[in-house]
């Protein structure tokens, strides 16, 4: 009863930091969505001001083109146009719909008339400005390129005047007088014409760079409240995870352990695809496999090195050699059987059957082969391997229950057990039918007759070794 009370409190407590968990979770979420609302304000904010600014930069241009066209052809929409954008930029014409500054007067001018579009509404320029909501400083500056620009229209409306033969005199009337196209020219293409030019856009650059530097304040403000409510929410989820993991830890952890011991141990003893066979309850297991290939290896002489070297000292290095083994045996698509003392036991196309599974088997005592030799290189050893092999249908399956084993039996065992003991030291000894598998990619010795008891004489062959590319002829 004492057991059932603490679980119950532990549950307790998994629930209470879940329930906090969620609300916490949830406030960060209200709080970044405000913050997010902010960061987008202030995006709109930037882009806003840009375009305030591009909108007065673009006025300029244009009036400069509408002027200079107008004292080149002397067509007299070219001066409508220009007055129409002053209209707009000081208010007393509504905006386009489609008003797009430059973009917008290009696709006007090669045309008879201005679009006809309704527009949206008469704001002038200063308006929009005080309605962005700039600094006094960023105000400052873009009223004073807006009144450059209406300083520098005055001229170009001399210019276009004198392209109609009108002139300002000395108490400030218009009189009439020759035309002078040349005048008009060197108004709205000469050098202090630029330099007017320039005087507009210096401001403008300016505004540019404060409103780039506070909305990058504002900016890098919102950010850093966005990573601190973040952060602060990464550490809430980490504490109430935590302790609800161990809250269901010490309601659950017996259990756990023992499924996972269980599963780690079959995992050990056993093929993946047994195992999981073996979890969902099926009994017994035992597969008939029509065709497997079985290796039998053993370490010549191993009993009388132990003699030399010592017990624990030659377990080691047995131990550290058979890893590499078993490690090859992944490589090549080999399971591991079992190792008695010296003698390792390997098969292929078994649990799962697949077509290469001499192949693979050859592939991998070549291997093996070739790993003795450089395990005795670096261990200053002569251990010397006997393999034997051969192929055949098996019975695979596994026997007890106490200390179950996954093992495979048939007379394909006794003979691949028999090749290996009748072999010779750092060789590979087959049957005849293996050999013949292995033909077409693999270099095979022919030997001697085997005897093998209950079966009778059987042809052997030794596995040299891999082809090399067939040689091009001349």
């Amino acid at each position: 009863m004492k057991l059932h009370l603490k679980k119950d409190r532990f549950l307790t407590y998994f629930f209470v930091f879940l329930g906090i968990l969620i609300l916490s979770l949830f406030s960060c979420l209200i709080v970044l969505q405000h913050l997010s609302k902010l960061q987008i304000m202030s995006a709109n904010d930037r882009y806003e001001s840009f375009l305030l600014a591009q909108e007065l930069r673009e006025g300029s241009d244009n009036l400069t083109k509408m002027v200079r066209l107008y004292v080149m052809t002397g067509d007299p929409k070219y001066r409508k146009y220009f007055e129409q954008i002053l209209a707009i930029r000081n208010g007393e014409e509504a905006r386009p719909a489609n008003y797009f500054g430059r973009i917008y007067w290009d696709l006007i001018i090669p045309e008879d008339t201005p679009s006809e579009n309704p527009g949206i509404e008469k704001k002038s320029l200063k308006q929009l400005m005080l309605e962005q909501g700039f600094t006094l400083e960023e105000f400052a500056l873009l009223d004073k390129a807006e009144e450059k620009s209406n300083a520098l229209a005055k001229i170009e409306t001399k210019a276009m005047d004198a392209v109609e033969g009108k002139y300002v005199d000395e108490e400030g009337k218009i009189v009439s007088g020759s035309p002078n196209r040349e005048l008009a020219q060197k108004m709205v293409f000469g050098k202090a014409y630029l330099e007017y030019k320039k005087d507009i856009m210096i401001p403008l650059d300016e505004f540019l760079q404060k409103v780039e530097k506070r909305t990058e304040k504002r900016n890098k403000e919102l950010n850093h409240k966005v990573l601190l409510v973040i952060s602060i929410a990464i550490l809430l989820a980490l504490f109430s995870t935590i302790v609800m993991i161990i809250s269901i830890y010490r309601a659950l952890s017996s259990l756990a352990k023992t499924t996972s011991d269980t599963e780690l141990l079959l995992l050990n003893v056993l093929p993946s695809p047994i195992a999981d066979r073996l979890k969902h309850g099926e009994e017994p297991i035992a597969d008939e496999i029509p065709q497997a290939s079985v290796l039998f290896a053993d370490i010549v002489g191993f009993t009388n090195t132990t003699l030399k070297y010592g017990a624990s000292k030659m377990v080691m290095l047995l131990n550290q050699l058979f890893d590499t083994f078993d490690l090859l045996s992944d490589q090549y698509g080999v399971e591991k059987v079992k190792t008695i003392g010296d003698n390792y036991m390997a098969v292929s196309g078994v649990p799962e059957q697949v077509p290469d599974h001499a192949i693979r088997m050859a592939n991998f005592a070549l291997a093996i082969l070739e790993k003795v030799k450089e395990f005795n290189d670096t261990h200053k050893l002569n251990f010397e391997l006997r393999i034997g092999m051969t192929y055949g249908s098996v019975i695979a399956g596994v026997i007890g229950h106490k200390k179950f084993i996954y093992d495979v039996w048939g007379d394909v065992v006794n003979i691949a057990s028999r090749m290996e003991s009748t072999g010779e030291s750092g060789k590979i000894q087959i049957t005849d039918k293996m050999a013949m598998m292995l033909s077409e990619k693999f270099e095979v010795q022919e030997r001697k007759e085997v005897d093998v008891s209950g079966i009778g004489k059987i042809k052997t062959f030794f596995l040299i070794g891999k082809k090399g590319p067939p040689s091009a002829k001349v």
